[in-house]
């Protein structure tokens, strides 16, 4: 009875927790003196945030789902 309960946890998790919009990419991170610089292995997208903020969405320029990249 334990076993069902926790796969039923886990799926619920992964739905909350679960982020299509970055799920291709792999984020690196390059700090320099005032901002960081966040560039995407996966395609090469290039972000600047401030220091402690990762991206939060996809930024190639070709989206599989036709929007475009974020300002």
């Amino acid at each position: 009875m334990l076993i069902p309960v926790l796969l039923i946890v886990a799926f619920v998790l992964l739905l909350i927790f679960n982020k299509p919009e970055t799920r291709l990419c792999r984020w690196r991170e390059y700090r320099e003196p005032g901002s960081t610089r966040w560039t995407c292995v996966h395609c090469g997208a290039t972000v600047t945030r401030e220091p402690g903020q990762r991206p939060d969405r996809c930024h190639r320029p070709d989206r599989p789902d036709g929007k475009d990249r974020a300002p």
